[in-house]
């Protein structure tokens, strides 16, 4: 098996070529604006009252019953409300809805879910975890080091401690998943329930945290990106860099002749020569069954050849390729990473947008809000938008991994929603990338475990930089890796 070395390209050679032009972005402001339909966005919206029932009966204020009905939610209201630290009007005013629409935890505020039996708090406090499958927006190293640092929000405050185990039984099972993902709690898509944890007990599923994959996972601020060879010792990219004197926001594969992508890890590449390799199915997989490896183009799937990853064959939309030439044969593969222009939501979820794309006979090289009225950017995934139709909207500022974990192992250890919108158990996560716990969080998670007297609690920093544990190369071409 060969890969053109990722190194084998003499940048220094290259340097001397002068950029491409940057094409001209956004249509001129004389032109009509483009009417277009995305495809899979053009669902009607739930009316103000069916979203209401909806939301009243999912978090446990209305018993079940028919959206449709003309059913009392005045009382319903004023307890969600309440909940909320909502004015306590008992109408569907600006801030209920506002509330309604908001992104959330899933765990209902009021009742219990049926498998929350036994005692709402664990009997030993040494507990062990395990992180089952990762997500592709973010390396495994960054999502293991934000797990470690959002259980080590709660063992700062209680005497409670936090072991990862590779295999075996553990105590909190930590999984990725979208929609059906093997509970009795689907999940709904982007920008909806973000994720769900199960408190204490002894079925299979007490403790267990849960997290939905059509969200784009980040460290609060935006895409992060974390090198893999290069020389940066797995340092993450810094956007922008400058590269032969022109800025770039994203990934590249200027300079190279090999396709791959890669960034500088600081602001100015031309100085400092520091580098790494973005993420791509080129160089690597994760997850599967093949330790790894990186894919194979072509692959041949159900008798059908593949020229690049596919969800084909897969009901939960993780785009996946064959690690040798016939999978049907060998049954090896892994699943693909994200790269760091992958789209969410729309019917291209994981793929890159697609620059220069044609849509309505011109040509757009970055993302745009073109043809919507909620001021979301999007992009085409291929390079023709009016012939394919494929897009999805562009990544953002993306929702904290690192905070939405802290609450979910918060529900994991038996703490139930706060009331007080400031605290970490609010169903709202807090909307930034750090936080400190609220009295409320800490009064709670001592009521249940007592205080750790050793130690003195300081507030968490959502970790900026990966640990830089060293590459395992055995999947990928082993091979010299200098840039020069």
């Amino acid at each position: 098996m060969s890969l053109p070395a990722p190194a084998g390209l003499l940048l220094l050679f290259l340097l001397a070529l002068p950029p491409l032009p940057c094409p001209r972005a956004a249509p001129t402001e004389e032109k009509s604006p483009v009417v277009i339909t995305l495809p899979g966005d053009a669902l009607s919206p739930l009316s103000d009252r069916e979203l209401a029932a909806r939301y009243l009966q999912r978090y446990g204020y209305l018993e079940a019953t028919n959206p449709e009905a003309q059913v009392m939610l005045e009382t319903p209201l004023k307890a969600m409300q309440k909940r909320l630290g909502l004015p306590e009007t008992g109408e569907l005013d600006a801030p209920t809805l506002t509330a309604m629409r908001t992104p959330r935890c899933g765990v209902p505020d009021v009742g219990r879910y049926k498998t929350f039996e036994g005692d709402l708090k664990w009997d030993h406090t040494d507990l062990t975890y395990r992180v089952d499958n990762h997500s592709p927006d973010l390396d495994g190293s960054i999502i293991e080091d934000t797990f470690a640092r959002a259980f080590d929000v709660w063992s700062q405050v209680t005497p409670l401690t936090f072991t990862r185990q590779q295999d075996g039984e553990v105590d909190i099972l930590i999984q990725f998943g979208t929609r059906d993902h093997g509970d009795h709690l689907s999940f709904d898509g982007e920008y909806g329930v973000l994720a769900h944890a199960f408190v204490p007990g002894n079925t299979p599923l007490n403790g267990d945290a849960h997290f939905d994959d059509d969200e784009f996972w980040t460290l609060g601020r935006g895409v992060v990106v974390k090198t893999h060879f290069g020389n940066a010792d797995g340092s993450l990219c810094h956007f922008p860099f400058v590269f032969d004197g022109k800025s770039y926001s994203s990934c590249t594969t200027e300079g190279r002749e090999d396709g791959l992508p890669w960034c500088a890890t600081t602001p100015n590449f031309d100085q400092d020569k520091t580098y790494g390799f973005c993420p791509n199915e080129l160089l690597f997989t994760y997850d599967g069954n093949s330790n790894g490896a990186r894919c194979v183009f072509p692959f041949v799937f159900e008798g059908k050849s593949y020229q690049g990853c596919t969800t084909d064959g897969r009901t939960d939309g993780y785009r996946w390729c064959a690690t040798t030439a016939n999978f049907d044969q060998d049954k090896k593969y892994g699943l693909c990473p994200n790269r760091d222009t992958a789209v969410t939501g729309g019917n291209s979820q994981g793929e890159p947008c697609a620059f220069p794309f044609n849509l309505g006979g011109r040509s757009y090289s970055s993302c745009t809000t073109e043809g919507r009225d909620d001021g979301r950017f999007w992009c085409a995934t291929t390079s023709d938008f009016d012939t394919d139709q494929k897009w999805g909207f562009c990544p953002g500022e993306g929702i904290s991994l690192f905070v939405a974990a802290a609450h979910e192992f918060g529900h994991s250890l038996g703490l139930n929603h706060s009331s007080i919108r400031e605290a970490l158990m609010y169903p709202s996560y807090p909307d930034q990338a750090d936080f400190q716990l609220h009295a409320d969080d800490i009064e709670g998670i001592q009521y249940l475990y007592g205080q750790n007297t050793g130690a003195q609690y300081q507030a968490p920093i959502s970790p900026s930089q990966a640990r830089t544990e060293d590459e395992d190369s055995s999947s990928v071409v082993d091979e010299a890796l200098d840039f020069f």
